[in-house]
């Protein structure tokens, strides 16, 4: 009798284990890694370096079939360090969700000074170049090539190979307060309508301001992607 119900114990096990999936911790961590790099880079045009730094499992046993996962929080905002959940479904079925630490660098040609700038010092293709640089940690402060074609003077000392950061440049703003801006609404980076509006504060390329809609007196926050041209994510 005990020899039988070893057999079948044995038996339903192997079974079991037809039905199942391994999936290493490495698997988990690229496949991830690669949804999150696809989704950053609808949203800016840098070199996006993405890394899931750990999972809390060696190997992930899952149903057979074809896993997908979905990131259900942190994955509309570019962050250095956070921590983002996701939910893995097999055939379209859910079956569990993950926290998971993600680490992302930033990779963009921007303004670094040339050599020291003084305060006051015009800043322009003598004292600045383009560079490839890590802005992880100041994506919305950088400039970028279209900057050299205003004028711009520094608020404070830039030393030689610093980037120049916007908050501290003089320079006529993108978008000027009481002015009008076309405001482009955004879902899931297709664009869906645009409308006249009113900034309600000066802005450089990257700032979130509130605009007003002319007809309807409704206040939007957005961030200014040109001259008199802002993006509103809905």
């Amino acid at each position: 009798m005990k020899n039988l119900l070893a057999t079948t114990l044995i038996l339903l096990t192997g079974a079991l284990s037809v039905n199942a999936q391994m999936l290493t911790s490495n698997d988990v961590k690229a496949s991830v890694a690669k949804i999150l790099e696809s989704s950053y880079s609808k949203m800016t045009d840098a070199d996006i370096e993405v890394k899931v730094s750990a999972t809390p499992f060696a190997q992930l046993q899952l149903p057979d079939g074809k896993v997908s996962y979905k990131i259900v929080s942190g994955g509309d905002k570019i962050v250095p360090r956070d921590i983002k959940r996701v939910d893995v479904y097999v055939n379209n079925a859910f079956i569990k969700s993950l926290n998971l630490p993600v680490q992302t660098v930033v990779y963009k040609e921007v303004l670094v000074a040339n050599d020291y700038i003084n305060r006051e010092q015009a800043i322009n293709n003598e004292t600045a170049s383009l560079k490839k640089m890590d802005v992880s940690m100041r994506m919305d402060y950088v400039l970028g090539k279209n900057a050299l074609s205003k004028e711009m003077s520094a608020k404070k000392g830039f030393q030689k190979g610093e980037i120049i950061d916007k908050r501290f440049v003089k320079m006529r703003p993108d978008v000027v307060r009481n002015g009008e801006v076309r405001v482009f609404f955004v879902s899931n980076g297709n664009v869906m309508v645009s409308i006249d509006a009113t900034a309600m504060a000066d802005g450089m390329y990257g700032d979130y301001i509130n605009v007003e809609n002319k007809n309807y007196k409704k206040v939007y926050n957005g961030k200014v992607i040109g001259e008199n041209k802002v993006l509103v994510n809905i």
